[in-house]
């Protein structure tokens, strides 16, 4: 699945971190981006599922690569890689450890 991106038009400018992901068919999901991690030289966009009832709890933590498609505008990629998607998680943990609980 190939996602593009755009920021969504947010009335209330509640959150400047959400953002709408297309798969090829066209289907919106809406995630908030919480950090980009490089890895190797290539850029992870670190995102979770946007819920408008925040109940606190995240049950998923998605991770895209970041790309250039054919009109070199930015694209964000399914990593089939689990070594560098652990190693990305891995960083984002690093990098927000005073921002969130992690559990293991």
């Amino acid at each position: 699945m190939t996602d593009k991106f755009e920021n969504i038009e947010n009335e209330a400018n509640e959150n400047d971190f959400l953002v709408d992901l297309y798969d090829d068919d066209g289907n919106k999901q809406t995630v908030e981006h919480l950090d980009t991690v490089q890895i190797d030289g290539n850029d992870y966009v670190i995102c979770i599922p946007y819920k408008e009832e925040d109940d606190g709890e995240v049950d998923e933590v998605i991770i895209l690569k970041m790309e250039y498609d054919e009109n070199d505008d930015y694209i964000l990629v399914p990593e089939e890689d689990l070594e560098i998607l652990d190693r990305a998680y891995e960083a984002f943990k690093e990098r927000n450890a005073d921002l969130f609980d992690f559990e293991d």
